[in-house]
């Protein structure tokens, strides 16, 4: 089976299909340092860095005949229970997901697949109609039946607690699915905390390197062996500078805490002064990872929010992907953090927009769950 991946991030649903057997054709993304992450590591993909909406009919036509597969996870912020508004077309991003519709209306695939969160279920596109009803209705009008997925990714050997809703679509409903259910179903099968970073190069606050560092011990999990596959050491390890208050900060927060559970004086201080902001101190804030239990679900803004089980730090971006079930080969181009992008702007610094490797990853649909879907869908062919 062919697929084409739209709004392809780094390439999480890509990895996961591929593994499945299905082969990629194509895939569209915008973000500059993103789609460079995706050619890097599949090299025999064409990726095309371009505006979704700058496609007509007719080149979607040309390039993308003979899909059997068109899949993707529209942006999801606008939906995102991290950042609510009160009807969800409010936010621009949400209204990408009509070109998700329009690319399948042109391509008449077999199936489409739809990856988002959970807040689709309940964001509105206007003061009575659910989103997630308008997008039924609009499959169903261009000729597809579809069935709705509730997926917990530590069901599918993803060590993180992060539910996706997915939407497959098919022309026969004799097609779809009945339920897409994970390897690792149920929560004495998930991968905990300590079987993850056990076994990666030690790094301290400020310390590692983006380039390849080897391995120097051998692996203790069988996760962590599966994260090695081809590969002889990691990338992207490299950990964040800290003042010494923010280390003892963290040196004060337990195994599965958060700044919440840290004494009073290691709170946040306000921004023009060094008295302390008792108004930041949210559970979100330095989430300590606890060893016995999945992570706590990596968004786009993990560098800032997880401390590590055992070191007094942020977790690295190679840490981040393989809580996000990227293998260590999987090399993630562009700056490790994010720039102000009106500060960028401001300077004349244009070719440095884009999103980070954390965010990359935070954004991506975690290979390990796209395998499961992809192989629900093949099992039935």
């Amino acid at each position: 089976m062919k697929s084409l991946d739209l709004f392809a991030g780094a390439g999480g649903m890509t990895l996961g299909f591929k593994n499945a057997g299905i082969q990629s054709i194509g895939a569209i993304e915008i973000d500059r340092f993103t789609a460079e992450t995706f050619k890097h590591n599949f090299p025999e993909i064409p990726i095309y860095h371009r505006d979704i909406y700058s496609f007509t009919n007719e080149e979607i036509s040309e390039l993308f005949a003979g899909v059997d597969i068109v899949a993707g996870g529209p942006p999801c912020q606008g939906f995102s229970v991290a950042g609510p508004t009160q009807y969800g077309i409010i936010d621009k991003r949400n209204t990408l997901i009509m070109e998700f519709f329009r690319f399948i209306e042109v391509i008449r695939p077999k199936y489409c697949v739809l990856e988002n969160v959970k807040g689709i279920l309940s964001g509105k596109m206007n003061s009575t109609q659910k989103a997630i009803s308008v997008y039924m209705d609009a499959l169903k009008n261009i000729g597809y039946k579809s069935r709705v997925y509730i997926l917990q990714a530590a069901d599918f050997g993803v060590p993180q607690f992060r539910e996706r809703v997915v939407i497959i679509s098919a022309q026969d409903e004799k097609d779809l699915p009945t339920a897409i259910v994970g390897d690792f179903s149920g929560e004495k099968n998930w991968i905990k905390v300590r079987d993850v970073f056990g076994d990666l190069p030690l790094v301290n606050a400020g310390e590692g390197v983006n380039d390849l560092i080897p391995y120097d011990m051998e692996p203790q999990s069988v996760y962590q062996e599966f994260m090695r596959k081809n590969s002889n050491g990691v990338t992207n390890h490299v950990a964040m500078k800290h003042t010494r208050r923010l280390i003892e900060r963290f040196a004060n927060i337990p195994q599965g805490g958060s700044l919440l559970d840290a004494p009073a004086e290691y709170g946040q201080r306000q921004r023009n002064g060094n008295e302390l902001d008792a108004n930041k101190r949210y559970k979100t804030n330095n989430q300590r990872l606890h060893p016995d239990k999945v992570s706590f679900i990596v968004t786009a803004s993990f560098q800032s929010t997880f401390v590590h089980p055992y070191l007094n730090r942020n977790l690295t971006a190679r840490e981040g992907a393989r809580l996000q079930s990227f293998p260590d080969g999987f090399f993630f181009c562009g700056p490790r953090t994010l720039m102000s992008k009106s500060l960028l702007i401001r300077e004349d610094r244009l070719d440095e927009i884009g999103l980070s490797q954390y965010n990359q990853i935070g954004n991506a649909v975690p290979p390990r769950m796209a395998y499961g879907i992809a192989k629900a869908i093949v099992r039935i062919r």
